[in-house]
């Protein structure tokens, strides 16, 4: 039961705690866990006696990374029951950082419990006394604990917390990011087969394909060929080369599209994004220097036509 009794002055249940939803907020470099409780009266001995309550978060079930989250404060102050059997709601808050739902993101294997520990204050005559209420576990289900990550905004940042690229650059540039969202979405959800292939998907796009339109074995490997081949002759810098991680993490990321293939895994699918998460962060760049590049080579060729006729 997700209920904790109160008691108070001498009387045991003098009051009733439901915790009702829990919902997620993002700030400044913080998140929340908002758990919503309502407060009923069930005794004379609560009712007109301001309450405020605090405690203590854990996660649970993380194997041995369970362990204390974070102070639980209640968000508006204090809680009043005027009479008896009137209820009232309240919200017990917790502060978390981006490491500790990274860690819960790592451990967790479906849906995620909480036990809360939950104390208070009451006021009687003038006079501030500490309050039994008590502990209470509750379970998360996964779909609704992704909805919470979502309203934390949690993995707003590419993965290793490197910063969002410019989405505005180039319309190949603005579906490539779109994908890569699409399987990090698809990672919390932890449909790893999914996630890869939006992966797939996003290193297509960044050169204006479909994902179908690169998947011969044969185009990879005539283009590493062709790239070992030059960089003997000349020096190859990282914009081709760039492209030639792109289409090997492409090659590596088909699997993802393939049924037939051994189950995708949580290592398979978190390593994908992070080396893809790497070469969108590099990519824009590396593009722009090798349209610079091409540009240079074309007006080299320009002027040097009319010698040529000559």
């Amino acid at each position: 039961m997700n209920e904790i009794w109160v008691n108070m002055g001498g009387v045991s249940n003098a009051a009733r705690l439901e915790l009702k939803t829990v919902h997620g907020t993002s700030g400044l470099g913080v998140m929340q866990l908002r758990f919503q409780f309502e407060a009923s009266c069930r005794h004379d001995a609560s009712a007109q006696r301001p309450i405020w309550f605090e405690g203590k978060a854990y996660a649970v079930g993380l194997g041995t990374s369970s362990g204390y989250l974070g102070r639980l404060t209640v968000e508006s102050s204090p809680v009043t029951l005027h009479s008896l059997a009137a209820t009232t709601t309240f919200v017990l808050v917790a502060d978390l950082n981006h490491q500790q739902l990274q860690i819960i993101e790592e451990h967790r294997t479906g849906e995620i419990k909480f036990n809360l520990e939950v104390t208070g204050t009451a006021m009687t005559d003038g006079n501030l006394e500490r309050i039994g209420v008590g502990s209470i576990e509750y379970e998360v289900s996964q779909s609704t604990w992704v909805a919470i990550l979502e309203q934390m905004q949690y993995r707003r940042l590419l993965l290793i917390e490197i910063d969002a690229p410019d989405a505005t650059r180039s319309a190949e540039f603005v579906a490539a990011l779109d994908y890569y969202r699409d399987a990090e979405k698809q990672y919390i959800k932890q449909e790893w087969r999914l996630t890869v292939e939006a992966l797939r998907q996003t290193l297509a796009a960044l050169v204006g394909k479909k994902a179908e339109e690169e998947d011969a074995t044969a185009d990879v490997q005539a283009a590493s060929n062709a790239l070992r081949k030059e960089s003997s002759k000349t020096k190859v810098g990282y914009p081709p080369r760039a492209e030639q991680v792109r289409r090997g993490l492409k090659f590596m990321c088909d699997l993802g599209a393939h049924p037939e293939v051994a189950e995708t895994t949580k290592d398979n699918a978190y390593s994908a994004l992070l080396m893809v998460g790497g070469l969108l962060h590099s990519w824009q760049s590396a593009k722009a220097r090798i349209t610079s590049q091409l540009s240079a080579q074309e007006d080299e060729a320009t002027r040097a036509a009319p010698a040529a006729s000559l």
